[in-house]
C-alpha cells in the first residue's frame, strides 16, 4: 500500500545507517533536546520525512529515503542520495528542539509559525548539507532542492538580513536549531539587536525585550501564509522584500527613539498577550514596597495625579497553537508538539479566523507536491 507504515527492525543495516546518520548530524549543531524516541518508521506516499510529535519516532520514506542510504543495496543516483540526506538533516532538526513556549512574551504562536519553522529546518539542511554529506562518506553530491523553497526564500533573506559581525549567520542558525521554534522570530529579532541596534538599545531585559516584540511585529506578517509551492518566485521576492523594507524602517524608528529617549522603554506589545501579562505581574512583584516617607498630600494634587488617589492602571500587553500526528501540511513533516490557542485569544497578525495548527509539515518527493491542512491532513484543492 503507498502509504503503509512498516517498524525497520533495530538490528537491521538500514537502522544503523540512520541511526548513524542521525547521531553525526546532531553533532554538526548539538542541541540538549533530543525528540527520538527510538523508533524508525519506512513510510509509504510522496512524503519524506516526519517526527511524530508525541512518541518521538522518526518517518522516513522507504522508497524516497532509506533505500538511497549506504547498506540498503539499492543502486541510487546521486541526485536521490543528495534528497535523502537532505530529508535527514531536516528531520534531525525537528527532533532537536522544543517547538512551544507558551510562557514567553515574545512567543508567536500562530499559523505563519509553521512556515517560519519549515524555513528555518530547511536553511539548515541547506546550509550544512555538503559537510554532511562528506562526513557521512557520501562524497561530494549534487547539491538538493529545497522542499519548502517559498519558505526556504524567506528564512534564508531574513537570516541574511539579521546576521552580522556580532553574531554571525552560523551563530544564528545554532541558536535556532535549539528553538523553542515559536521563538525563531525572537531569536532573528535579538540578532537583529545585537547587530544593528547595539550601540543605541540599553542592556535593560525590558528594553531588549519590548525591541524584540516590535522587530517581530514587522516580520510576523501576513505574507507568510501565502509561501506555498504553489507561488512562483515573484511572490516569494515580494514577501521578503516587503519584510525587509518594513524591518529597515523599524530599526531606524527604534534608533532614533532611544536617541531622543534613552531612558523610556520602546512601546510594542509581545505577540504572546497571556505570558506578557504575567511576566508584568512577575516583573511588578519584584519592585521594592512603598516607602512611607515617600508619601504626598492627596489634598492638593499635582499634575498627572489622579483626583481620586488611585494609582494609574497597568495595562495589558500583547496579542497571540498545535495539534497532529502524522498528518502532513507540506513536503517535509515537522515534529510539532501539540498547542492550541487559548479559547478567547486572538491570534497574532496574519494568522488565520480558525484556530491555527502547526500541524505536520511534510518534505515531499518532489517539487509539486500539494499542501495539505495541517489540522486535518486532507489535500488543499
Amino acid at each position: 500500500m503507498a502509504n503503509s507504515l512498516t517498524l525497520v527492525p533495530r538490528g537491521s543495516a538500514t537502522y544503523r545507517e540512520f541511526e548513524r546518520l542521525y547521531r553525526l548530524a546532531r553533532s554538526l549543531r548539538t542541541t540538549a533536546t533530543d525528540r527520538w524516541n527510538g523508533g524508525l518508521v519506512a513510510g509509504g506516499g510522496e512524503n519524506m520525512g516526519a517526527v511524530h510529535p508525541k512518541t518521538g519516532a522518526i518517518r522516513l520514506s522507504a522508497e524516497h529515503v532509506l533505500r538511497h542510504l549506504h547498506g540498503s543495496g539499492f543502486n541510487s543516483t546521486p541526485s536521490e542520495r543528495a534528497q535523502a540526506l537532505a530529508t535527514i538533516l531536516h528531520e534531525t532538526t525537528h527532533a532537536g528542539m522544543e517547538i512551544d513556549a507558551p510562557d514567553q512574551p515574545n512567543a508567536v504562536r500562530a499559523e505563519h509559525a509553521l512556515k517560519v519553522i519549515e524555513g528555518f529546518a530547511e536553511v539548515r539542511a541547506m546550509t550544512d548539507f555538503t559537510a554532511f554529506a562528506v562526513r557521512a562518506g557520501y562524497g561530494k553530491l549534487p547539491f538538493p532542492k529545497p522542499a519548502y523553497k517559498a519558505p526556504h526564500a524567506a528564512v534564508d533573506e531574513l537570516v541574511h538580513q539579521a546576521s552580522g559581525p556580532r553574531q554571525t549567520r552560523g551563530q544564528l542558525l545554532d541558536v535556532a536549531v535549539r528553538g523553542p521554534g515559536v521563538m525563531h522570530l525572537d531569536q532573528l529579532a535579538e540578532c537583529v539587536v545585537r547587530n544593528r541596534l547595539e550601540d543605541v538599545v540599553p542592556a535593560r531585559e525590558v528594553d531588549r525585550r519590548a525591541v524584540r516584540a516590535a522587530l517581530i511585529a514587522t516580520m510576523a506578517v501576513p505574507g507568510w501564509l501565502q509561501l506555498t509551492d504553489k507561488v512562483g518566485a515573484d511572490v516569494d521576492r515580494a514577501v521578503a522584500d516587503g519584510i525587509r523594507r518594513d524591518l529597515d524602517a523599524r530599526v531606524d524608528q527604534i534608533r532614533q527613539h532611544y536617541r531622543a529617549q534613552p531612558s523610556r522603554v520602546f512601546p510594542a506589545d509581545g505577540p504572546n498577550a497571556e505570558a506578557a501579562r504575567v511576566a508584568d505581574g512577575n516583573r511588578l512583584a519584584t519592585l521594592p514596597a512603598p516607602d512611607a516617607r515617600d508619601r504626598v498630600d492627596r489634598s492638593a494634587p499635582g499634575a498627572g495625579d489622579r483626583l481620586d488617589g488611585a494609582a494609574p492602571a497597568v495595562g495589558d500587553r500583547g496579542d497571540g497553537p498545535v495539534q497532529g500526528g502524522w498528518t502532513p501540511s507540506g513536503r517535509r513533516e515537522a515534529g510539532v508538539a501539540a498547542m492550541r490557542f487559548p479559547d478567547g485569544v486572538a491570534p497574532a497578525a496574519g494568522a488565520t479566523g480558525r484556530r491555527a495548527s502547526l500541524g505536520q509539515g511534510a518534505r515531499g518527493a518532489g517539487l509539486g507536491g500539494r499542501e495539505r491542512r495541517p489540522e486535518s491532513g486532507v489535500e488543499r484543492e
